[in-house]
């Protein structure tokens, strides 16, 4: 092999680019159609190529790289055509939604936010859509006090009369703010 060739291969092994395409791929296809990128990398448009995902086993995430996400590229021996994807890739293009070293989040395009903040144990959500928990067991919530409506409380049917000693007949089992 000749120093330009190696020179080549070397040079394609990490490459930065931005995401062109986007194929999500067909689990139900015949055989199923994996998903896959095309990357922007100099003058150079990669076939298509698979991301990395956080987990890809028995524990699985979905979270689909989007046109215009700054990229690496992954070429073992050199060839891009056996790349990989690792995305998430701060640029001025998609700048990071906090600089605050305390909050871990996701900021999603429609303007949902979930958002941890280590110095305050705090778990924020907001979310602009509905939200729905499906459980095929009980849902618990161990809270010394749940706000709900800007702050009314919640009576439920399980609460305990403080005059009657008995369930509060006057709470909700669908727990909604008031009578």
């Amino acid at each position: 092999m000749n120093i330009p060739e190696l020179l080549r291969l070397l040079h394609n092994l990490i490459r930065l680019g931005t995401i062109a395409e986007v194929d999500h791929g067909d689990a139900e296809a015949d055989p199923p159609r994996p998903p896959r990128v095309r990357v922007k990398t100099g003058e150079l448009l990669t076939n298509w190529l698979p991301w990395i995902e956080g987990r890809a086993g028995t524990t699985r995430d979905w979270d689909p790289p989007t046109k215009g996400e700054q990229v690496m590229i992954f070429s073992p021996g050199g060839d891009p055509a056996a790349g990989v994807v690792l995305t998430g890739i701060v640029s001025d293009a998609r700048p990071a939604p906090s600089s605050d070293p305390n909050v871990i989040g996701r900021w999603l395009p429609d303007g949902t936010r979930i958002e941890y903040d280590h110095s305050k144990n705090r778990l924020f959500i907001d979310c602009v859509g509905p939200i729905e928990v499906k459980a095929k067991g009980t849902v618990t919530v161990d809270a010394p006090l749940i706000k709900h409506n800007q702050g009314t409380g919640v009576v439920t049917q399980q609460h305990i009369c403080h005059f009657t000693g008995n369930p509060h007949g006057d709470g909700s089992s669908t727990v909604k703010a008031g009578k």
